[in-house]
């Protein structure tokens, strides 16, 4: 390994994520969580970009709004966490999924209405404690079956999406109030999401732990570091 690998694996340390091979991690979740028995439960979120072709030199990220209230597993209400900030399509595993590429697939689909094909050939994995549960959460570029446009954006000078719905993107009530495509600079410029008073904190409020994987992957988008092409299984 070159200096300036160690140094890039040493910087994403410190920001909280690591990146490694998909192969990895597409294994039974039975062999996954027996490789972390200190993880209690597993997420995953899809970075679905999108480059505008009345702007070649501009890329967006699929972001949408946390809603304050939203049903656990059992179908009864409950109030969410991180409500009203910004983040990518994803959630937690669910006991029918067989991989961790399956609940990617799964949540994009249930929370967008959109359907993943391909993935990039390295994730992202970062790790914390919720309300005393340790998780873990892999972050997947992806790419989907739909025809996408630029139609409904993150405006700067009015601190909220612009723009009509797109087709295809259908947001699931109960998890999302809202979304938008978001540029680099934007992301680059969202403010520290408060846990205070989020319902009435402006702008493309976003978790830190989010933020830094979203400019992390926007950074190997540019740089044509984002090999999407992991063929996703039908299941």
């Amino acid at each position: 390994m070159s200096a300036a690998e160690i140094l890039k694996r040493a910087y994403r340390i410190i920001m909280g994520f690591s990146i490694i091979p998909v192969e990895e991690i597409d294994i039974p979740f039975v062999d996954l969580q027996a490789q972390q028995p200190d993880i209690e439960r597993f997420s995953a979120s899809a970075l679905i970009f999108l480059v505008d072709h009345h702007e070649p030199h501009t890329a967006y990220v699929l972001l949408c709004q946390r809603a304050l209230l939203g049903k656990d597993e059992k179908g009864n209400g409950k109030e969410n966490s991180w409500a009203f900030s910004w983040e990518p399509p994803g959630g937690s595993q669910e006991i029918f999924d067989k991989t961790i590429l399956n609940t990617a697939k799964r949540e994009t689909e249930e929370e967008v209405n959109l359907h993943g094909s391909r993935v990039a050939s390295q994730v992202y994995r970062d790790s914390w404690m919720h309300k005393g549960v340790p998780m873990a959460r892999y972050t997947f570029p992806l790419e989907v079956d739909e025809q996408l446009k630029v139609q409904r954006t993150w405006c700067d000078r009015k601190q909220q999406p612009v723009g009509r719905n797109e087709g295809p993107i259908r947001l699931r009530e109960d998890e999302h109030l809202d979304y938008c495509w978001a540029t680099e600079a934007q992301i680059r410029d969202s403010p520290s999401y408060d846990g205070k008073d989020p319902q009435h904190q402006r702008g493309l409020v976003m978790l830190e732990s989010k933020k830094d994987m979203i400019l992390d992957a926007f950074m190997r988008l540019k740089n044509s570091q984002l090999d999407m092409t992991y063929a996703l299984s039908m299941d």
